[in-house]
Order: C-alpha cells, then structure tokens, then sequence
C-alpha cells in the first residue's frame, strides 16, 4: 500500500527498489521518468513496481518496510530418564517469530532500522537503532538496541542461518542489548572490526532492572584472507572478547524464561540447561570462529568460553563448541556480508515460486541444502555454587543436528531438522532425547 505524503499542495512520494533485505536502497526513481506521474496513479494503474517498495518521505530520508515469519512444527521422543529429570517436552505448533519494522537512509550517510517481534504475544524489540557514517570509511556509529558484535552464528541473521537454531552454546553470546557501537570494514572489505559499551537488562526487551543486568565493552574482529564470488570461495577467521560487570553483584546464565521446545528468545535456549547463578564482580566472554566455503560446500566452527569471577568462591569457567557443515545438492552457495563478517542470503539458481527477485531465472525445484552440526557445551564446574537444597547446578550436553534445506525462492524456505541430544544433568547422569522440527520461513 503506497502512502501519500502532502507538503504545502503538492505530493512528492517517490519509490526506488532495494536488492535485498539489509542492503542499501538503490536510486531513486523520480515520478518524472514513469509512465503517471504520481506513484499511487502508477499502482492503481496496474503497473508491477519493484518489491520492495522504499518510499522517500522527505529529501535524503526514506522508508522500506521488513519483515520475517517462522512458523514452526516440534515435536519429540524422551528416554524415561530424560522425562524424569526434565519433564515431558511435549509438542508445539507455533510462530517462532513474527517481526515487523522498517529501514531507510537519513541523508547520504546515516540510516536506520527499527523492528519488533510479536511472536510471544508481547512487543519485543529487536533492531531498533541510527547509525552514521560508512563503514569501509571512518566507520559507522551506531546507538541503540542491536546485536552486540561476537559469534559468527549469533551475527549471521536468522532468515540466513543453516539450522532452525543456532547451537546451545550460543547461550554464550550476549545478543542484543542497548549501546553504542562503532562497526569498521576494510576498503578492501576483507577485514572488520567493530567494538560497543552495552547494557544488557533481565528481560527480553533489556528494560527490566534486578539481578543479572550487565554493563560491558563487546569487540570482535575478523579476516578474510580468501573471498571470491560473494563468499563462493572463503577463509573466514574471527575472535570477539566481552568484558562485563554485573550491576547487582550477580551473573545469570540462561536467565530469560525456560519453554519447553519453541525458543522465543534472541539467541538460543535449551530446555536441559538450567539457570545458574553465580555471585561475581565480572565476566569474561571469548568466542574464536572459523569458516571457509568452496563453491556448494561450506563449514563453520566456534569455540565460546566464559570466566567468571566469583564473589567469595573460586572462579567459574564454562564452554563449549560447535562444528557445522553443508552441501548445496543444486549447486548454489552461501553469501558472505563483507562489511558484516558474517553469512548472508542464498541466491536460487532455479527457483520454484518466481517472485519479484527472480523474474528473470529459469523455473526450477529451487536450491536444495543438506546440512550438519555436531555442538558440545561443558557447563560443569566444581567452583558452581549449589542450589537451594545444596544439589549441584550444571550439564554436559552434546548434540548432533541434521538439517534440509529447500529454498523455493530467495526469501522463502522449507527447514526440516532431526537433533539427537544426550544431556548429562550434574545429579541424575545421563538421558536421550530426540527433537524433530519443520519451519517455514518467509522474509523480506
């Protein structure tokens, strides 16, 4: 739906196209070079503009809308050990996420991007930030709620990522919170740097204040020694550091509410990790990744870490790892974000459903993409304090996660996922679970 805007008599809404969710605009398109001078004469005379459409509210200052839907399909089978120890997971149908925002340019050097999730029922920010200057440049500078610069997982948008979730382990990554950050590239585009202060709060949206706020410094740095094609052939190494403080003397791992199998949350939960909290003056956060890519295949891999400087007590050391792999049996490949460090979109050589992105490709079956995961985290430590009753708080928890991939067109896809879990719960050992999910996901 177009909109009018009116300054004095005289409306002045102009459209130009956009190549991809997260991309610059292109150029604008004056009315002048179209057929009907008025761009909602245009669309009610049937014409077929460029999707998405970006509007210009005012001289340099633009708008284009977003948006993302998971819908997912869980399931499960539990040992009588691990529904002993964790209850029964039962089954869910569900959105995963349905966010819902805009972006657009602020003159000829700042942007912004403000998006909210409304799976949970409630309004959960996502995205919502301005930032100045360019980043292969002085680098661009940016304030407000977004995601603190660390994993390659965690960085790599969701609409992009292989599996319908992103490790356990990334419970380790800090995600988004609210701050300002200055994000650098390379003119060369085979380097980034980029390092924030951040706040993070106890809730989804990062308001609510108590037990577990944090205040830190977050950087991270990569290097693409090989990048040829749009990460057709790549060499991706990284490492971030975090440095936080909590506020309240108190750490908090996995702190956001437990759901038994749809995850609502902005990085990944686990319904076998508990919620640990250990008194503490500061934390430390690694993350070391890996990633190279040679035509259809890929791979990735991360190591996270976390030390804990515990209040009265030895420090607490947790971590854990990661190692993913893929194949595109149609012979696309993953796209790689230069000025990101991180995994982008999946271009589909044939697609199945021909939409505005790719009207001029021969119909297909789509993109087909087998992939793999196995991913361990050791939240185990003697140093842990105990729990109410004196019990020991941790787990061990290795899983191996098979994954298909139809892509049917750029911006939609069918995921089927198989995940084999066997945590080793700190009082009770051992158990098997198994997790089966679908999701269909649609962004633009």
């Amino acid at each position: 739906m177009a909109a009018l805007i009116v300054v004095g008599s005289a409306p002045f809404l102009a459209r130009h196209s956009c190549c991809s969710a997260g991309e610059p605009p292109g150029e604008v398109t004056s009315s002048s070079d179209s057929p009907a001078a008025d761009p909602v004469e245009r669309v009610l005379a049937g014409s077929k503009p460029a999707w998405p459409r970006t509007w210009e509210l005012s001289p340099g200052v633009t708008l284009r809308l977003r948006w993302r839907i998971d819908t997912d399909a869980i399931w499960s089978s539990q040992s009588p050990a691990n529904v002993a120890t964790f209850g029964n997971l039962s089954d869910v149908v569900g959105l995963r996420r349905a966010w819902i925002g805009a972006e657009g340019e602020l003159g000829d050097r700042g942007r912004y991007i403000t998006e909210i999730d409304l799976a949970s029922g409630n309004v959960v920010p996502r995205d919502i930030f301005t930032a100045v200057g360019k980043p292969q440049e002085e680098g661009e500078y940016r304030v407000g709620h977004f995601r603190e610069p660390f994993s390659l997982e965690g960085g790599t948008p969701s609409k992009y990522f292989a599996f319908m979730e992103r490790s356990p382990v990334n419970l380790l990554d800090p995600a988004r919170n609210w701050g300002l950050g200055l994000f650098r590239a390379a003119p060369s585009e085979n380097s980034t740097f980029a390092i924030g202060a951040f706040h993070a709060g106890t809730n989804a949206g990062g308001f609510q204040g108590g037990d577990g706020n944090t205040v830190g410094i977050t950087g991270r740095f990569t290097a693409t020694p090989i990048n040829e094609g749009n990460g057709e052939r790549l060499l991706h190494l990284g490492i971030a550091l975090s440095e936080r403080v909590p506020e309240n003397g108190v750490i908090i791992i996995n702190q956001q509410p437990l759901n038994p199998l749809l995850d609502l949350g902005d990085s990944s939960t686990s319904p076998f990790v508990p919620v640990i909290r250990i008194p503490a003056r500061f934390q430390q956060l690694i993350n070391l990744q890996f990633a190279c890519a040679n035509g259809p295949f890929w791979t990735q891999a991360e190591w996270y870490g976390t030390i804990i400087n515990q209040t009265g007590g030895g420090d607490v050391f947790f971590h854990g790892c990661h190692v993913d792999c893929g194949y595109f049996v149609t012979g696309e490949h993953r796209g790689y974000q230069n000025v990101n460090g991180v995994f982008g979109p999946v271009k589909v050589s044939r697609p199945f459903l021909r939409g505005p992105a790719g009207r001029d490709r021969e119909l297909g079956w789509g993109a087909w993409e087998l992939a793999a995961r196995f991913a361990y985290l050791d939240f185990l430590d003697p140093n842990t304090p105990g729990g109410p009753s004196g019990q020991l708080i941790g787990i061990r928890l290795p899983t191996a996660t098979f994954g298909v991939n139809w892509y049917l067109a750029d911006h939609l896809r069918v995921m089927i996922n198989y995940s084999y879990e066997v945590p080793n719960e700190a009082n009770s050992g051992s158990s098997v679970a198994n997790i089966f999910g679908t999701r269909l996901a649609v962004f633009w």
